[in-house]
């Protein structure tokens, strides 16, 4: 695999995957919609200032990498309105960190009322791979801003971080087995729109306890790097926090797991663990 591992798993969080090597996952070409959008306000019971998430992850019996989420304590103010200012940090660790050393930053500026994001930086060191973007969103206007050009979006659409936090808040309490929900977001000059389907609930034993949970089954698409379309599975806490707890993924060149090892400053009491 060439890079992006870290991304990988950022997108998986979200519900939704895209190829570590290829991004492979179905394009939207954009048809101008009617604009402006309606900036809609979201009920976000998941999240709140403070949270922060760490993980861990594996390549096979490897400890790859870890991997931390984080929400700055207090909001910032972006296009006059009140702002999630979150920061996500992945380092390799171990033998992956001599043999492909990572360091990857993202950042995302996300609307406190309506969990879309106004900006978002990207800093990506893998190998000797470097990437670098910044990313204005017009929300309002329907179009994203980058080094990459001008590019029209959907209404609200996320970028890979704040993808995440919009599926956290996303209400599944009814969800039925087979359930889909979309998620639309903008990465590196494109649209994509991609679902992740509701497969049940599970409780699971980890590190940091054992937990009720939601089990979501992105939609994948064969590539080079997954083996079949439902090739990774998430387990999501069963409560108001939705927090990922663990994602795991067959792949061609053996397997990859990423769990929670800790979490501080949860919005909600943590209802979904069991012992």
């Amino acid at each position: 695999m060439k890079n992006k591992i870290i991304f990988s798993f950022l997108i998986a969080f979200a519900g939704v995957l895209l190829s570590a090597n290829a991004l492979d996952g179905p394009k939207v070409n954009k048809a101008r919609e009617a604009v402006p959008y309606e900036i809609k306000k979201i009920n976000n019971t998941a999240f709140t200032y403070g949270e922060k998430l760490r993980y861990r992850i594996h390549y096979g019996p490897l400890t790859g990498g870890h991997c931390e989420f984080e929400v700055e304590p207090k909001s910032v103010e972006v296009n006059k309105r009140k702002a999630y200012h979150i920061k996500v940090k992945g380092k390799s660790a171990g033998m992956v960190e001599v043999m492909y050393k990572v360091r990857d930053e993202y950042e995302s500026f996300v609307d406190e009322d309506a969990i879309i994001p106004w900006k978002c930086i990207k800093k990506v060191k893998e190998g000797g791979y470097t990437d670098s973007d910044f990313i204005m969103f017009d929300q309002v206007n329907g179009f994203a801003t980058s080094r990459r050009g001008k590019v029209d979006i959907f209404q609200q659409t996320q970028d890979v971080v704040s993808a995440i936090y919009f599926a956290r808040s996303t209400d599944m309490t009814k969800a039925k087995i087979g359930d889909v929900f979309p998620v639309n977001f903008y990465m590196d000059g494109e649209n994509y729109q991609l679902q992740f389907k509701f497969a049940g609930r599970e409780t699971i034993k980890t590190d940091v306890g054992t937990f009720r949970t939601l089990v979501i089954k992105p939609q994948l698409i064969k590539g080079r790097v997954f083996k079949e379309d439902e090739a990774l599975t998430l387990w999501v806490t069963d409560d108001a926090n939705k927090i990922p707890l663990l994602v795991e993924s067959d792949i061609f060149v053996g397997s990859i797991k990423a769990e929670l090892i800790g979490y501080d400053n949860l919005k909600n009491p943590m209802l979904a663990k069991v012992n």
